[in-house]
């Protein structure tokens, strides 16, 4: 890496560093906690639309709950992440989105683990706005990328903290369930969408929308 290359990391991380905690479109609701409870799915049920272990996004007693498999490092991921914003906020209090994942990349698993140690300091969101942001930075296919860690250097995160953290066995545990409920679920791609368990065969934001509408339309029977 070349002088210029570094300035221009450099002045990467430090912009995020100021712009992560003004940036981010979605309420600050995810679950901070990191307990891991079994996957139902051992039992014959499937439990990929209510993973106890799960990041929740919104008002966690929302009618329609939106299960998106994400892998972070996912280009169609990432193009997807506007519109997911725009109907959480078009729905504050109807719809909520439960985060599983998938690290078909060789750069997800990190960032995986730095999404859920954020996430037990509470600042998953910010964090997921800013790798969804810097994605091509950090998960250039087929070419080097810069440390996701030094997007967040001088934000509010406890990097070093959060770098233990990411190590620790239950984070692992929630990569391995998300993988045996995401094979159980029938999906083979990402981003993977459910709602209120029925999934969207149609990667686009419109028949994910009329799914959501749907849901929430009044029942016809009488």
């Amino acid at each position: 890496m070349n002088k210029f290359e570094k300035f221009i990391y450099t002045s990467l991380a430090i912009l995020v560093g100021l712009l992560i905690y003004t940036v981010s479109g979605i309420p600050n609701t995810a679950e901070n906690h990191t307990s891991v409870k079994a996957s139902s799915s051992k039992t014959g049920q499937s439990s990929f639309w209510a993973a106890e272990h799960s990041p929740v996004i919104g008002n966690t007693n929302a009618r329609v709950t939106l299960v998106e498999f994400i892998d972070p490092a996912c280009e169609a991921c990432r193009a997807m992440y506007p519109y997911i914003k725009q109907i959480l906020s078009e729905y504050p209090n109807d719809v909520k989105l439960v985060i599983r994942y998938v690290d078909f990349h060789k750069e997800s698993e990190q960032a995986i683990r730095i999404l859920e140690a954020a996430r037990q300091q509470g600042y998953f969101n910010e964090v997921l706005e800013v790798l969804m942001a810097y994605q091509p930075a950090w998960a250039p296919h087929g070419k080097q990328g810069i440390d996701p860690w030094t997007l967040f250097e001088g934000s509010k995160l406890a990097i070093e903290k959060a770098k233990t953290d990411a190590q620790s066995t239950e984070i692992s545990q929630i990569i391995q369930l998300d993988k045996q409920d995401f094979k159980a679920s029938g999906s083979q791609k990402t981003p993977s969408f459910f709602v209120n368990g029925k999934p969207l065969t149609l990667m686009h934001p419109d028949p994910l929308l009329e799914m959501i509408k749907k849901e929430l339309a009044p029942s016809q029977t009488q």
